[in-house]
C-alpha cells in the first residue's frame, strides 16, 4: 500500500484500517466463543457473545464516520477513493458477520435446554475456517494483497462442501427419530449461519481485489471451478471412480471429499495408471479440513473392481484414454498436478488450491444429484 507525504492524511487512512482490523478481530472472537459455547454447553458464554455484538455495531459506526469524513474533507481520487469505497462495503459485511456469530450464540442458548445430539466436530471446523477467511480477507485488504484475497475466495469451497455434509447428516438424524428434530433444526441454523459467514468473508476478499486491481470481481465465481457444458450433468448412480496418473494426490483428495459428501449408497474409490505413494502434502492439507489420508494407499486400476462404478472421473490428460467399465460414463476434470510444485516455497498453497477446487467439484457432483 502506498503512503502519503501528508502524515495527517496517512494517519486518517490508517485509522480506517485499524478500526476494520479491530472490528474483524472482535467478530472472529465472537464466532470462536459461540462455537466454544456450543461444544461446552455453556449458556453464559453464549450470552456473552450476544452482549459483544453491541461493540461491533459501535465500531461499524466509527468506520462509517471516518470514511465519510475523509470523503468530504479530502476528496480522494484513484486508489484512495477505491480504498474508502471498499471500506464502506466491507464494514457492512463484517457487521453482518457479527450478527451471524450472534445468531449462532442464540441457537446455542436454545440448545443448552437439551442434551447434545452428537459430538460437534464439523461445525467447529467450519467455523474455524470461516474465522480464518475473515482474518485473511481483512489482511489482504490492509496489505493490498490480491493473491491472498483470491486464496480466501477458493476456501469458500470447503465451507460450502462441509455445509452440505452437515445438512445430510442432520437430515438423517431427523428421519431416524422425530424427537431429534428440535436439536437438529437448531444445529442446521448454526450450519447455515456459518455458511453465510463464509459468503461474507468472500465479499471482503472481493473488495480487496477491487482495491488492488481497480476492477469489480463480484459475481464472477472466482475460486469456483468452471461449470460443465450446458445440459451435461453426470451423476453417479452406483459408484464413482477417480483416476489420475499416480493416485498420489489429486485422485486421493477427490476420493476423500467424495467419501465425506456422497450418499452412503454410492461406492467411492480412486486409482492410478502408475501408482506412487500418497504425497505427504496431500495428507497434510486434507488433515487441515478434518479428512484423514494418513492411512490411504495408492492403487492401480487393476486393483479396483471396475464393474462397481457407473461414473469415472479423470483428473489428468493421461487418464482420458483409460478403458471405461461397461456402461460407465466419463467426466474429465482438468486439474493441475500439485506434485511438481512440492519442493517450491508455495507448495502448500498449490496443494490447498487443488484441495479447495476439488471440494467444490465433488460438492456439485453430489449436490446436483440430490
Amino acid at each position: 500500500m502506498k503512503t502519503h507525504t501528508d502524515r495527517q492524511y496517512e494517519a486518517e487512512l490508517q485509522q480506517v484500517r485499524d478500526l476494520l482490523a479491530a472490528m474483524g478481530g472482535r467478530v472472529e472472537r465472537m464466532l470462536h466463543d459461540a462455537l466454544q459455547a456450543l461444544h461446552d454447553h455453556d449458556r453464559d458464554l453464549a450470552r456473552a457473545v450476544l452482549a459483544a455484538d453491541r461493540e461491533v455495531n459501535e465500531l461499524e459506526v466509527e468506520v462509517d464516520e471516518a470514511c465519510l469524513r475523509n470523503l468530504a474533507l479530502r476528496q480522494p481520487t484513484a486508489s484512495d477513493l477505491r480504498f474508502l469505497a471498499a471500506a464502506l462495503k466491507i464494514v457492512t459485511d463484517v457487521e453482518r458477520m457479527g450478527d451471524l456469530a450472534a445468531n449462532v450464540a442464540e441457537r446455542v442458548v436454545e440448545l443448552c435446554e437439551f442434551p447434545p445430539l452428537k459430538p460437534y466436530i464439523d461445525l467447529p471446523r467450519m467455523g474455524r475456517i470461516g474465522g480464518e477467511m475473515l482474518s485473511e480477507a481483512l489482511d489482504a485488504f490492509a496489505r493490498g494483497d490480491a493473491d491472498l484475497a483470491r486464496r480466501v475466495l477458493a476456501r469458500d469451497n470447503v465451507v460450502d462442501a462441509t455445509y452440505v455434509q452437515i445438512l445430510r447428516e442432520l437430515l438423517t438424524y431427523m428421519i431416524e427419530d422425530p424427537r431429534n428434530i428440535p436439536r437438529a433444526v437448531g444445529l442446521l441454523n448454526i450450519a447455515k449461519a456459518l455458511e453465510r459467514f463464509g459468503d461474507h468473508a468472500t465479499n471482503v476478499a472481493e473488495q480487496a481485489v477491487f482495491l488492488v486491481e481497480g476492477r469489480d470481481v463480484r459475481h464472477q465465481g472466482i475460486g469456483k471451478p468452471e461449470p460443465p457444458e450446458e445440459g451435461v450433468i453426470e451423476r453417479p448412480g452406483r459408484g464413482v471412480l477417480f483416476v489420475c496418473l499416480a493416485n498420489a494426490a489429486r485422485s486421493q483428495m477427490a476420493e476423500a471429499w467424495a467419501r465425506h459428501l456422497a450418499p452412503p449408497e454410492i461406492e467411492v474409490a480412486s486409482a492410478g495408471l502408475t501408482p506412487s505413494p500418497v504425497h505427504p502434502l496431500a495428507v497434510q492439507v486434507m488433515a487441515e479440513v478434518g479428512l484423514d489420508l494418513a492411512g490411504a494407499r495408492s492403487k492401480s486400476l487393476s486393483d479396483v473392481p471396475l464393474d462397481r462404478f457407473d461414473l469415472v472421473v479423470t483428473l489428468c490428460d493421461e487418464g482420458r484414454g483409460v478403458d471405461m467399465p461397461p456402461g460407465a460414463r466419463h467426466l474429465h476434470w482438468p486439474i493441475e498436478d500439485p506434485v511438481p510444485a512440492a519442493s517450491a516455497p508455495e507448495a502448500l498453497e498449490v496443494f490447498r488450491r487443488v484441495r479447495d477446487d476439488l471440494a467444490a467439484r465433488v460438492d456439485r457432483l453430489f449436490r446436483d444429484g440430490a
